[in-house]
């Protein structure tokens, strides 16, 4: 497969599958079967099939900061919100992991080839603008992968997007369809709204000694400190190691000589024609011999000195040159496969290459301009250099020194003392943190939190085993402290619980004054000559508005768009919580955009967006299905 890669098979394939190394190398690896509290640490099994607690979690944290990035301060994050982000997460691991399934189950897989194409095509792997199989084989490494491992990621998730790609081009669109949509996309609202300030009844509510004990001894649970551990622990820097390294100056000047044309010279001006005879990769050894034979046939007619152009347009096989006398125009580092470009570059001006074997055929190559530009002077990339060669050193030695921290950690499992002075460590503590982390420091890495309240760490007292924090660290930890959750007594929390009881009951006054609010306005009471006679109350009318455009909030927004048309003069109203306030919404009218006054341009992009809606309703039924036939069992609450 890696040769495949080398060979740039498949490079002039176009390929719109985005394949993202991160999610890869997130949800790779096995996990213990108990998590850190002693819960099973498969959240849910998917036809025998586990989905462990950090995969869950991740996704969960990954779905919850997206939601967070679109909606900015706007969306108050509910604990039912929340609990819907936590399904869904859980849902999309599920749903990838049947997919998967039906794949396997079908035979289905994607060739060598174009696994090339869709592995060369990420930058993540990139050197000078180019695949390189270095940085391929170290990235996986500093992953824990092995390239098989990693290649069979990419082909289900490749898989997985053609199959939803097939079902999401299925949905037909009519123009009766976009009409309607064009009235709903452009649709205009008329809204006011009264804005009611809970805290504004604060002062008319009480809370009675007997309320306040009969809420701490409901709720006793929110009402403790809770468990915390602060950590003794051993940390490896590869940075550290990169200081070790010795590097020469002649390692130095060997590696320029050898990246020097590719990485480190202008580009100059190179044109070139080319005669090709194609042949696949894996054709059988009779039809490569014949190609072969073909080629030097037009070789040997070149040193005797016929035309290049007049061969090339007679026998060439790749029939966009062809008709030019094989002319490609200019040609830059990155434009060919690997083969094509070594031979060309070697070239001077006029020269002809010899055979040159590609993942297309058999080439012959002449440079019919060659003008070579100044390389980069060695002194000024030295240190780059260096660097470079450091840190493909360091790979094996820092992943060595990983495997060795892990074993003095295990076999010397009471302390961290003696692993450290074996390596040269420093023994550093922590913060405290709780089972959520902390919000900086080691802490904050959930794999480290994971480690700190599993049972061995924390009740057996034992060594962890090395958690990498990073590409660049790992770390040992152990428990330097442990202070258990513990109840709080009623006076300690009198006051928050004053504090909660009042909130409550001011949010239950609000809410019955927003009801009333609500029926006097619908009956024809002006809702400003309303607010103005209670300072509690905030009017506001915003006018005609879109949902692209005008100055309502995206709460707002979207409870507005789906309430009913007012009926004739009476307003349709609609109460909203927002930040513990309530908001009283007064649609007053609703005018339906206009089909004919949107281009044919528009039209057409909504009808894709329309079509690609039709197509995911399509993935999500196919989806359902696969989930019907399937066996899957979710077993932490939290996702349900």
């Amino acid at each position: 497969m890696l040769q495949d890669i080398r060979d740039g098979a498949s490079r002039w394939i176009v390929w719109t599958v985005i394949v993202l190394i991160a999610a890869a190398f997130a949800t790779f690896g096995l996990s213990q079967y108990m998590g850190p509290s002693g819960q099973p640490r498969a959240v849910a099994t998917v036809n025998g099939q586990e989905i462990s607690r950090n995969q869950a979690g991740q996704a969960y944290r990954n779905q919850r900061q997206q939601v967070e990035q679109m909606y900015g301060g706007d969306l108050e994050i509910t604990d039912e919100i929340d609990q819907e982000i936590r399904r869904d997460a859980l849902q999309q691991l599920i749903d990838r992991r049947l997919l998967a399934d039906y794949l396997d189950d079908r035979n289905m897989t994607l060739s060598d080839q174009d696994l090339a194409a869709v592995i060369r095509s990420q930058e993540m792997f990139h050197e000078g603008g180019r695949f390189s199989a270095e940085r391929y084989r170290q990235i996986l490494q500093s992953n824990q992968m092995t390239t098989d491992q990693y290649e069979q990621q990419v082909r289900r998730q490749a898989l997985a997007q053609q199959v939803r790609s097939s079902l999401s081009e299925t949905g037909l669109v009519t123009a009766r369809e976009v009409d309607d949509l064009l009235r709903l996309e452009y649709q205009e609202r008329d809204v006011a709204w009264v804005r009611i300030a809970a805290d504004g009844w604060q002062d008319d509510v009480t809370v009675s000694d007997d309320e306040i004990d009969a809420y701490y001894e409901d709720n006793r649970s929110e009402f403790v400190t809770p468990e915390r551990v602060r950590l003794a622990y051993v940390e490896l820097n590869r940075e550290d190691l990169l200081e070790q390294v010795d590097v020469s100056d002649d390692d130095i000047e060997a590696r320029y000589e050898q990246v020097k044309e590719e990485r480190y010279a202008e580009t100059g001006r190179v044109e070139a024609r080319h005669i090709l005879i194609r042949v696949d990769e894996d054709a059988d050894p009779d039809t490569v011999a014949d190609a072969e034979e073909r080629i030097q046939t037009l070789a040997e007619r070149l040193r005797d000195g016929e035309s290049f152009a007049e061969l090339a347009e007679e026998y060439s096989e790749d029939p966009g040159s062809a008709r030019r006398g094989g002319d490609l125009g200019e040609v830059q580092r990155g434009d060919m496969v690997e083969e094509f470009e070594d031979a060309l570059f070697a070239l001077d001006e006029n020269e002809v290459s010899e055979p040159v074997r590609s993942p297309f055929g058999f080439h012959l190559i002449q440079a019919t301009t060659m003008e070579r530009g100044e390389a980069t002077p060695l002194e000024d990339v030295r240190d780059e250099i260096r660097r470079e060669l450091a840190e493909e050193r360091i790979s094996t030695a820092y992943f060595d020194e990983i495997n060795r921290l892990d074993d003095l950690a295990y076999d010397m499992p009471d302390s961290l003392e003696g692993p450290a002075e074996e390596m040269g460590l420093e023994v550093r503590e922590s913060d405290w943190l709780t089972r959520e982390g902390a919000d900086e420091g080691i802490g904050a890495v959930r794999e480290v939190v994971d480690a700190a309240f599993d049972p061995e760490v924390l009740e057996d007292g034992m060594n962890s085993r090395v958690i990498e924090i990073d590409d660049d660290r790992a770390v040992v930890v152990r428990v330097a402290e442990h202070e258990p959750q513990a109840q709080l007594e009623l006076d300690e929390v009198r006051d928050d619980i004053t504090e909660r009881l009042r909130a409550r009951k001011a949010g239950e006054a609000a809410e019955s004054f927003a009801q009333d609010l609500m029926g006097r306005v619908r009956d024809g009471d002006d809702p400003e000559s309303l607010a103005d006679e209670d300072e509690r109350l905030g009017y506001q009318s915003v006018g005609w508005i879109t949902r692209q455009e005008g100055e309502a909030p995206w709460p707002v927004l979207n409870e507005v768009f789906r309430m009913s048309r007012p009926d004739g003069d009476r307003p349709e109203v609609g109460v909203i919580s927002a930040a513990g306030d309530r908001v009283v919404l007064i649609l007053r009218g609703v005018r339906d955009g206009d089909p004919d006054a949107v281009d044919a341009e528009e039209r057409r992009e909504l009808a894709d967006r329309l079509r690609d809606a039709y197509g995911q309703e399509a993935v999500q039924q196919f989806l359902a299905q696969l989930r019907a036939d399937a066996d899957v069992e979710i077993h932490d609450e939290d996702y349900r």
